[in-house]
């Protein structure tokens, strides 16, 4: 789905995130904009030549007035505007920077992908780099992963089929490994045996008849595959720890959950699997509840049930919310301060918030999701909404995580 040259939150176009970019203690908007739009103070952006060439905004965060705007390159202009993703992450270890995914299509046929990063010192906002797919650099998705894969501190920027460096550079593609578009993946500590992160994604009509693949984030080696015959559009895949019988994280789409570690199956039958939506901390256990379309669920091992008939612990829509988009909530993280997460929607009249958290007591005391610098950056993107993760192993057996390197401003 596509919009104008100034949509935002259209398909997985969110166009938009929230953030304090200059350090000031006050989140920003930024934003895409185009020629016509009228911003919270009233003032319009008419600064490019016509629609197709657009901006980035940066927005005060109380009032909507403009604090900054840059153009955006406009390499693939000729193809009209560019359709955009944000989110935001530390490329040089220490400031935010604003990561601009955009796309347009050529044609009635492939896409232009660019990606650029930002610096906004509270007066003007600077482009850092630009990267252009042209005829290579591996295949993209419908959500952007920004975290650090290789614990220097820098975060890298990871799409579906490839991985960029925090200065723009290719670190690699998996294009090689015959992996293509897909709508999901995943990126966090699956194996805590395994030093470092892994990733896990499935693919959309894949000519090899590859369904999901599992693969070492750092460095894009292919740990394991699983292939069919004919083609399929592997529209769903989840990561998490849901069986405590087994060490690390469990994925799966609709071949069954797979262990990540072992790759193996916990249950002989392939259809005993939840549905793979969304993950959801609730419960405080240490194993990972559900978030499927408008209901929490708790798959169980020892009794496993089709994704029709996973038991629920709560069914949201009867609180008045509404789904988001394709069954999602409109966002989904750790907001109230404990390590569980809330579930945000709105009412049917699109004109009150409704957030769920739990009422649940638990034993387990961590610092929120949120002092994760992984977790954070991934409440920052939007895409088609994802579950987000920590970079260490949050699950059945975990060891007790790294205190988080954070210091509390004085007030």
């Amino acid at each position: 789905m596509e919009g104008g040259s100034a949509t935002v939150d259209v398909g997985h176009w969110d166009g938009v995130t929230v953030y304090d970019l200059d350090s000031d203690g006050r989140a920003e908007v930024a934003v895409r904009v185009a020629n016509g739009v009228t911003f919270g103070d009233g003032s319009k952006y008419t600064a490019a030549k016509d629609d197709a060439h657009q901006a980035i905004a940066i927005l005060d965060g109380r009032t909507g007035a403009p604090r900054a705007t840059a153009p955006v390159p406009d390499d693939y202009v000729a193809d009209g505007p560019m359709y955009a993703r944000f989110g935001v992450g530390y490329l040089d270890g220490s400031t935010p920077s604003l990561v601009a995914y955009m796309k347009n299509r050529i044609g009635r046929g492939g896409f232009n992908l660019m990606f650029t990063a930002w610096k906004f010192d509270g007066d003007t906002l600077g482009n850092q780099w630009k990267w252009l797919r042209g005829k290579g650099g591996g295949a993209d998705g419908h959500n952007t992963r920004i975290i650090d894969v290789d614990g220097d501190g820098k975060d890298e920027i990871a799409e579906i089929g490839f991985l960029l460096n925090g200065n723009g550079k290719l670190r690699y593609s998996l294009a090689d490994e015959g992996i293509g578009h897909g709508d999901r993946f995943h990126i966090a500590e699956m194996d805590p045996r395994r030093p470092g992160l892994q990733g896990y994604g499935v693919q959309q009509d894949n000519p090899s008849g590859l369904r999901e693949y599992y693969y070492n984030a750092r460095t894009g080696v292919i740990l394991w595959q699983h292939t069919a015959a004919g083609t399929a559009d592997v529209g769903r895949g989840m990561a998490g720890d849901i069986d405590p019988r087994f060490p690390g994280m469990e994925v799966w789409s609709f071949s069954g959950v797979h262990n990540a570690r072992k790759n193996k199956l916990t249950q002989p039958d392939p259809s005993l699997s939840p549905w793979p939506q969304l993950g959801l901390w609730w419960d405080g256990d240490l194993t990972l509840e559900l978030l499927n379309d408008g209901k929490i669920e708790k798959w169980n091992p020892a009794d496993p049930s089709t994704s029709k008939g996973t038991p629920r612990l709560q069914t949201l829509w009867k609180y008045g919310a509404v789904n988001s988009g394709t069954a999602n909530p409109a966002f989904v993280g750790d907001i109230l301060g404990d390590w569980r997460e809330e579930a945000v929607y709105t009412d049917a009249a699109h004109d009150e918030l409704i957030i769920f958290t739990t009422n649940q007591p638990t034993a387990t005391r961590l610092y929120t999701l949120a002092h994760n610098p992984a977790y954070r950056n991934s409440m920052t993107l939007k895409g088609y909404l994802q579950s987000h993760h920590v970079d260490y192993f949050l699950g059945a057996g975990m060891s007790k995580p790294p205190r988080p390197d954070i210091t509390y401003a004085g007030g």
